[in-house]
């Protein structure tokens, strides 16, 4: 791959990132929503309570996926990059400058 399919390849992960938070936004308001209605309508409704807390506690773990998923792209990014300096391909100087600054390294990177 060359340097510029590499930063292809990661606006796409990043532009697919960004909509699925857009999305993940959306969705914490209906959680909210979701809650504030339930609070209002169905106080002693338990199976609606716990209904509405599943759903906002499952939206609240995936938007924090959101963000490990950004995260992850970047060190992929870097990795890539990294790799191909040292397999001797060119990598521009800002290219260069991100490898450095994201300490990356030829070992793939783990996603957490």
């Amino acid at each position: 791959m060359t340097e510029f399919e590499i930063f292809a390849l990661s606006s796409m992960n990043s532009s697919s990132t960004g909509a699925y938070q857009i999305a993940m936004a959306f969705s914490i308001w209906v959680a909210f929503r979701a809650a504030s209605v339930t609070g209002q309508q169905y106080a002693d409704n338990i199976i609606a309570k716990t209904a509405a807390t599943v759903f906002g506690l499952a939206t609240l773990f995936y938007f924090n996926m959101t963000y490990a998923f950004w995260s992850f792209n970047q060190a992929a990014l870097s990795y890539r990059l990294a790799e191909l300096k040292a397999s001797g391909g060119e990598i521009s100087s800002m290219a260069s400058s991100f490898v450095t600054q994201t300490g990356a390294t030829t070992t793939p990177p783990a996603f957490s």
